[in-house]
């Protein structure tokens, strides 16, 4: 629900949007009026949004609160009856301000898209005049659209745009790109493979990124296995080094190298007071209470850094020992803070009850799902009795569920209750929960197991999975040495192995049989294979921080004159024209999922948060707004002006219009193609805003 609750707190930004939408479409059918204007086309209205009016305005008659066609077809008896000064001063056109500002459009004499068949005679009409002026009239609102896109990207540039750089920041491990071997690496000195956090991405198939954005985009709208190349500057080398990769479907459901943009050292600092405080909280969790906001990471365990990428191999090696951080703010103040890394343990995907799950474990172990922060006044989770630190001794059917197997529980429960018996404090406490027709009881998984308790099973088709505990042990010690979480257990795991102890011995707690019964101690001892323990070795670590704490590396795109920013404008234009039909090919090829797809809703979430980034930003997402709606409205689908370009290139190579059935079977065909769509995103676009 957060997601939600953020824009319901941006009603401003929101109502912001909406106005651009609308400038947006009255430049769209802005063009159509002009063009007709100009065509000698009778415009009967030009009217904003769909339904009932909320103002109308024709001159001659002024503003009203309702349609004035009845009226102006009683001035025009008059008119026929012989009041000839009537129409010097009555206009034919009424402009219209509609109840559901969701579009609009132009009506004119001898053409109306609700009924094919609708013609007249006057010389007036738009059925009457020539088939190139017809053209001309339904490609104009597209034609707008491009050129207001154009205008917006030049004052975009001029102005100067700032976006995350090209650069690369933390590479994927087992990703295209961490794996590729540069070209000529023998002859340039490159001995480890794959791209490197600080490459400058220069080239990607011949196209060089202009921002990290760029780069995301090219990546996504590659062809499916197929072979990209990629160009990089990388700092101690005099040229580009080249590699040759294939994108693969990242979780998203998109084609990706597996990169990430590049971070400097420096923390964020939010200009929003409300985002400021959200921030430090996040970095208190994290340990990191007391770093003032702007503060800048200089050194990690004494050691200079410039990046929080140069740092992550020193965290990956150093076996989860505790590492210091050294901060320094602007005004030259020192603040040194002490964290602990948390293991980047195995992400296995497993298939429960006909969907697929996402499970952490380590050696195949997971831990039991234990419920993660809890808000006392808003979660639904703790009205019903959860508790923070919860953990599920059983759920539904489950004994011992982890972060699987447990919503999938709960899920198969929507609109109904489940039973649940959870660990608190030592004890064992019954609940019933109610499950929201969502899937949801109301609280998150903490996904950082601040225990040590065994789950139901090892990960079905895990790695080097251990399979010896027993569900709904608690782990004691490895070694000999305590654990209180997870963390620790992979901690002791891998100083084990790196000490060259394969046999390992656990000292368990045995499963709770009932309220008030204690636990009975057991050795377990594990001899860990040759995988196992390469596994082990080969294991990460990161910091227990968010990239988001620091500030991307940004570059500016501006343009050096009026002549410089035309060309951007332009070949920013072509650029995403260019990607927006490559979207829709790509879908049919089916690299893309139509669940990438955003509508109307998505796409004003889209618009609340970059205008957070400022007014340049805000133009240049109504740029892209506007490409998007002229790219759409001209693919040729019925009822869209590219559906009616296709029916005027018929009518001027066979020399008669398309057939009235023909043209009422396509305009139904497309109405029902385009509701469909819509729907379709919309409920896209509100499932993710409500996390389903």
């Amino acid at each position: 629900m957060e997601p939600l609750l953020a824009i319901l707190l941006k009603l401003g930004d929101i109502g912001l949007i909406l106005v651009g939408f609308g400038l947006v479409v009255f430049i769209h059918e802005l063009g159509h009026f002009i063009a007709a204007k100009w065509a000698g086309v009778r415009v009967l209205a030009f009217s904003l949004g769909f339904g009932p009016p909320i103002v109308t305005y024709r001159k001659g008659l002024g503003f009203r609160r309702k349609s004035t066609e009845d009226e102006y077809k009683r001035w025009m008896v008059l008119k026929a009856d012989g009041a000839a000064a009537v129409d010097s001063f009555m206009s034919p056109t009424e402009y219209r301000l509609n109840a559901l500002p969701l579009g609009g459009y132009v009506k004119m004499l001898g053409q109306d898209d609700a009924d094919p068949g609708y013609r007249s005679s006057e010389t007036d009409s738009y059925n009457v005049v020539p088939i190139w002026k017809r053209m001309i009239i339904i490609s104009a609102g597209v034609t707008m659209n491009m050129a207001m896109a154009a205008i917006l990207y030049v004052a975009v540039f001029m102005a100067g745009l700032e976006t995350e750089a090209p650069v690369v920041g933390d590479v994927i491990e087992q990703s295209p790109a961490s794996i590729a071997i540069a070209e000529r690496a023998d002859e340039l000195g490159i001995e480890e493979q794959g791209l490197q956090p600080g490459d400058t991405i220069v080239s990607m198939n011949g196209r060089q990124p202009a921002s990290f954005n760029d780069i995301q985009l090219g990546s996504a709208m590659a062809r499916a296995d197929t072979e990209m190349e990629i160009q990089v500057e990388r700092p101690g080398f005099d040229q580009p080094i080249r590699f040759t990769l294939t994108p693969e479907k990242s979780e998203l459901g998109l084609l990706s190298i597996g990169i990430m943009p590049s971070f400097t050292n420096q923390i964020i600092e939010p200009t929003s007071n409300r985002i400021a405080e959200l921030v430090r909280q996040a970095m208190a969790r994290s340990g990191l209470e007391g770093v003032p906001l702007g503060a800048r990471l200089v050194a990690i365990d004494g050691k200079p850094v410039t990046r929080p990428s140069e740092f992550t191999h020193r965290i990956t090696h150093a076996m989860g020992e505790p590492v210091e951080l050294a901060f320094e703010s602007s005004d030259g103040t020192g603040v040194i803070k002490t964290v602990t890394p948390w293991p980047v343990l195995d992400v296995e995907t497993v298939r429960i009850a006909g969907q697929e799950r996402q499970v952490q474990s380590v050696l195949g172990l997971t831990p039991v799902m234990q419920v993660g922060q809890l808000d006392p006044d808003t979660s639904k989770g703790y009205e019903q009795g959860l508790r923070e630190g919860d953990i599920f001794v059983r759920l539904g059917s489950a004994s011992y569920p982890n972060g699987a197997r447990g919503p999938a529980e709960v899920s198969a429960q929507s609109g109904g209750t489940i039973d649940a018996t959870v660990l608190r404090e030592g004890q064992l406490v019954e609940l019933n929960l109610e499950v929201s027709r969502q899937g949801l009881i109301g609280f998150t998984i903490d996904w950082k197991n601040e225990h040590t308790i065994i789950a139901q099973s090892p990960v079905i088709g895990a790695p080097d999975a251990i399979t010896s505990l027993r569900p709904g042990s608690r782990v004691l010690s490895v070694n000999g040495n305590e654990v209180a979480s997870f963390a620790d257990i992979t901690r002791q795991l891998q100083r084990s192995v790196a000490a060259g102890i394969a046999d390992i011995r656990f000292e368990v707690a045995l499963p709770l049989k009932g309220a008030g019964t204690e636990s009975q101690t057991r050795e377990v001892v594990v001899s860990l294979s040759e995988d196992q323990v390469q596994h082990l070795t080969d294991m990460q670590w990161d910091l227990p921080m968010v990239a988001n704490f620091f500030a991307p590396e940004m570059t500016v795109l501006k343009a050096t004159g009026p002549l410089n920013a035309i060309s951007m404008g332009l070949h920013e234009t072509e650029r995403v024209m260019r990607t927006t039909y490559l979207t829709f090919i790509r879908l049919f090829q089916g690299s893309i999922s139509p669940k990438n797809l955003n509508g109307p809703v998505g796409i004003v979430h889209t618009g609340t948060l970059i205008a957070d980034r400022g007014a340049i930003w805000l133009l240049f997402f109504f740029a892209l707004v506007n490409i998007n709606l002229a790219v759409v409205n001209f693919l040729p689908i019925p009822i869209t002006d590219g559906g009616h370009m296709i029916f005027l290139i018929w009518e001027q190579i066979t020399g008669k219009p398309v057939s009235i059935a023909v043209q009422n079977a396509a305009t139904l065909a497309g109405l029902v193609l385009i509701v469909s769509v819509f729907l379709f995103v919309t409920y896209n676009d509100i499932s993710r805003l409500l996390g389903l």
